[in-house]
């Protein structure tokens, strides 16, 4: 875990706020993810082991853009993909740009798409997002003023 910084705290209270009303996969979800991927990154298909930690459970439509963390909006990536290639790039167009050949980029965009067949469309009221975002902000405005009372001890 990071340090808790009073932006990393910022983040993670905007973040526990939406998983009252966003849940993220269970632990079930996450098997059936690794299963359906067969161990391999959606992306660029390199191998993955659970048990090293490898693979990454990645939006396909970011959150930072309202993307739902249901399990229909996640991949199964390697951390390269993840962290320093697709970043918050459209997953589609990352895989066309990642796979010189056109096939297998077909068949890998088409198997995340049959993924999110099988999972299903999630649900996500627009409107109690945005309250959860109101939530957010309030409860971050209040700690934020606690932070700078803290800093203040500090002289």
């Amino acid at each position: 875990m990071p340090a808790p910084t009073p932006g990393y705290v910022k983040n993670m209270i905007r973040r526990s706020l939406r998983e009252i009303i966003d849940p993220s996969p269970s632990k079930e979800g996450e098997k059936k993810l690794w299963e359906f991927f067969q161990n391999e990154c959606a992306y660029c298909g390199a191998p993955l082991q659970k048990s090293k930690k490898e693979g990454h459970i990645d939006h396909l439509l970011p959150s930072s853009i309202d993307g739902p963390n249901h399990i229909s909006n996640r991949a199964l990536s390697c951390a390269r993909c993840n962290e320093a290639e697709k970043l918050d790039g459209e997953w589609h167009e990352f895989i066309l740009r990642k796979n010189d050949n056109l096939d297998v980029a077909r068949a890998r965009i088409d198997r995340i798409r049959k993924w999110q067949e099988v999972c299903g469309k999630p649900v996500l009221d627009k409107e109690k997002l945005r309250q959860i975002e109101k939530l957010g902000d309030s409860a971050t405005a209040f700690y934020e003023a606690k932070v700078n009372e803290a800093r203040k001890l500090m002289f």
